[in-house]
């Protein structure tokens, strides 16, 4: 059976947006211009429809690095995490993972984790959830990648990376 997140999801829209809305800056605090793509990112209200290209499928794109960013999060504080789930995990939705090897973008997903009642954001690159075993994690909707919370940088230790990675290619 397939899920439809939107219809799931739709009561938390606005608190999505909330959520993207925090990674975009996190991003611009690291001089970062991620440009608003995917099918209704930072827009008020639920759209009709779903994304039809790449370019909609995830909620941010940067075209001076060629990466897109897919806002994610909890509700969960860490240790909230760890006595649910046995240790502190920030799961990633499989079919999210699914989407980037399908278009051939891994190498050029991160996600951004914006963990709300904790005040954190992490980031992960979509090409190492593989690595990690599937679990269920929320009534009804597949399989996430089980990844640790430590095992996710802080926005420095990714942007070291990202940017590290980038200027490596020149």
């Amino acid at each position: 059976m397939m899920v439809d997140f939107k219809q799931k999801f739709q009561n938390q829209w606005e608190h999505s947006n909330k959520r993207e809305h925090i990674a975009r800056l996190w991003l611009q605090l690291f001089g970062i211009e991620a440009k608003p793509c995917g099918f209704g990112t930072l827009y008020p209200d639920p759209l009709q429809g779903y994304h039809r290209n790449p370019m909609e499928k995830f909620d941010f794109y940067v075209p001076e690095l060629k990466l897109y960013f897919e806002v994610t999060g909890t509700y969960w504080k860490k240790h909230e995490s760890a006595k649910r789930l046995k240790k502190p995990l920030l799961p990633i939705l499989k079919a999210k993972v699914d989407a980037a090897f399908y278009y051939g973008l891994s190498k050029r997903v991160w996600f951004i984790a914006v963990c709300d009642c904790q005040g954190e954001v992490r980031l992960f690159p979509c090409n190492r959830a593989p690595q990690y075993p599937l679990g269920h994690y929320a009534k009804g909707e597949g399989e996430y990648y089980m990844i640790p919370w430590d095992d996710w940088l802080t926005p420095l230790q990714a942007m070291n990376r990202i940017l590290g990675r980038v200027w490596e290619g020149y």
